[in-house]
């Protein structure tokens, strides 16, 4: 997640409220332990902790996987909060894990009030640029023309979409045009400019427009309904391009830990969903929206998001951890984080055959 997004609504963003007395003390002080407040052996995230969320700060559990509204029984699989009890379930239908209960809007807003310290950096990633290069590299091929359009999903002050355009521009795109969807202001270049940003708060205001490429990083994790989303952020991918996520792949890792009886942090209640390999193979039907219209182009381990010169043990790990599944792709699964890249097909690749 690169914003302080508050995805307590699936379609919409919010002003960053100001943290105050009426935010209980265990929300406002980000847990530094895992589930029982002790020492971590390893977080779901370098840049963040969670927080204990109390039974009045959770809504009541829903049945349905909000993945893919699947009503079948899911199996707890991974604890990640105590009294109350939270648990990630594994559903058997889109193959995603969700929490068992999930915070209030309320609670939400109060968590992510903190989330971001005032005026520091909004972007979960070492390097943007860094970032743009691997992006270009698997989407490149697909942006074509003078022109590219690039929707960025919860993408804060819109660094990492910026740092695409830059590289975009240097390879000789002539203008690029990002629609930034987040709730925090950023400056907008006029137009004529090579790079023209547009802000809205809501999916709402790109709706009915197609785009080159659509990014989702590190932000549908924490959407508590992300199905929706997800379909709105296909629909606007237009034919040929094509749509980016980047999402966290941790709980068989953390299976691991707790076998072990090592502590951990999955960063709840800012991380609801782990999406792996199996969920973003399955996805795409499970929505019931024209998925004979999408092709995944790519699909692996994430991209590092940690620099060895700033986190070296943590970097060092995740390049550890991430190579077996290169020898073993359909059976390794202790990747940390995963990405995927679903074109639109053309219009007239629909008819061949």
């Amino acid at each position: 997640m690169r914003s302080g997004w508050c995805p307590h609504d699936p379609s919409r963003s919010r002003q960053q409220p100001t943290a105050g007395a009426d935010a209980p003390p265990h929300l406002l002080t980000a847990r530094r332990g895992d589930m029982d407040g002790n020492r971590v052996a390893l977080k779901a995230t370098a840049y963040h902790a969670g927080a204990h969320v109390g039974e009045d700060e959770l809504l009541p559990a829903d049945p349905r996987c909000p993945l893919c509204l699947a009503t079948e029984a899911r199996s707890p699989v991974l604890q990640v909060q105590a009294n109350p009890d939270v648990h990630m379930l594994s559903c058997s239908r889109c193959g995603g894990f969700s929490a068992s209960r999930l915070p209030t809007g309320q609670t939400l807003r109060r968590y992510y009030s903190r989330y971001y310290v005032p005026g520091g950096p909004t972007v979960t990633f070492d390097g943007p640029v860094r970032f743009a290069r691997h992006l270009i590299g698997e989407a490149g091929p697909f942006l074509h023309g003078e022109d590219v359009s690039i929707l960025d999903f919860g993408g804060g002050g819109g660094d990492l979409s910026r740092a695409v355009a830059a590289l975009l521009l240097a390879r000789g795109t002539v203008r690029v045009g990002i629609d930034l969807v987040d709730y925090q202001s950023a400056p907008c270049q006029p137009e004529g400019e090579p790079i023209a940003v547009r802000r809205h708060e809501t999916l709402a205001g790109v709706a009915g427009q197609r785009f080159d490429l659509v990014m989702a990083s590190a932000v549908l994790e924490h959407v508590p309904y992300p199905r929706p989303v997800l379909v709105d952020l296909l629909a606007a991918v237009r034919p040929g391009g094509v749509f980016y996520a980047r999402t966290p792949s941790v709980v068989p890792l953390f299976r691991i830990l707790r076998f072990l009886h090592l502590r951990y942090d999955f960063t709840y209640p800012a991380h609801l969903h782990d999406l792996g390999q199996t969920f973003w193979e399955r996805i795409l039907p499970c929505l019931e929206r024209d998925a004979a219209s999408f092709a995944i182009v790519r699909s692996r381990p994430s991209i590092v998001e940690t620099m060895f010169r700033r986190h070296p043990a943590r970097t060092a790990a995740a390049y550890v951890l991430k190579s077996p599944w290169y020898l073993f792709p359909r059976h390794y699964r202790l990747v940390g984080g995963w990405e995927i890249l679903i074109q639109r097909k053309p219009r007239a690749a629909r008819h061949v055959g």
